[in-house]
């Protein structure tokens, strides 16, 4: 695994423990923040060819929902 794709994972840790502080104090409005936060790394690692798999699963874990990512374009 690339050191970007290791900074994504950890930021993608770092994401979901604050989400879950954030549902623990009851802070709503952090925790669909934080959401967004979890949506841009999906995006980030689309845009630079890393697996979204994993981030993916995380945010359908998170969330509950399974996020549409579109197909990469053909050059």
């Amino acid at each position: 695994m690339s050191e970007f794709a290791n900074q994504l994972d950890t930021r993608i840790d770092d994401v979901r423990h604050r989400i879950h502080e954030a549902r623990s104090a009851g802070d709503d409005y952090l925790v669909e923040n934080l959401i967004d936060d979890l949506q841009n790394l999906l995006e980030i690692a689309d845009r630079n060819d890393v697996d979204t798999g994993p981030i993916a699963a995380v945010i359908e874990a998170e969330t509950g929902a399974i996020p549409v990512i579109p197909e990469p374009e053909e050059t």
